[in-house]
């Protein structure tokens, strides 16, 4: 199993917009075209600071990835949603992270 992780940071006021697009958008794409959402989280937005938000997606391996990433490209729905999240995004990663050997989510 793969795990693709991206890390952002948002301002605090953002923080609401972006989950809806991450909720509305970034998850059915996703999804649809092969990816299956692990977790969202986020930290507080009281802090008087950017807000550290972080997706996890995962996929049996490399090959698959290049399925997902080939299907985003073809659906318009992932051009339209990159443009919209994007606006929002301060800076970010993203990471590919594969499990020890004993890890429980091996």
């Amino acid at each position: 199993m793969v795990y693709l992780v991206d890390t952002v940071e948002v301002g605090a006021d953002d923080v609401p917009a972006y989950l809806r697009i991450i909720e509305t958008a970034a998850v059915p794409v996703m999804t649809g075209a092969g990816a299956s959402l692990v977790s969202c989280w986020s930290t507080s937005s009281d802090l008087g600071e950017d807000v550290g938000i972080t997706v996890i997606w995962s996929f049996d391996d490399h090959a698959t990835w290049n399925e997902i990433r080939k299907n985003l490209v073809l659906d318009g729905r992932w051009h339209a949603y990159a443009k919209e999240i994007a606006a929002l995004r301060r800076r970010g990663s993203r990471r590919f992270y594969y499990p020890a050997d004993f890890s429980p989510l091996r």
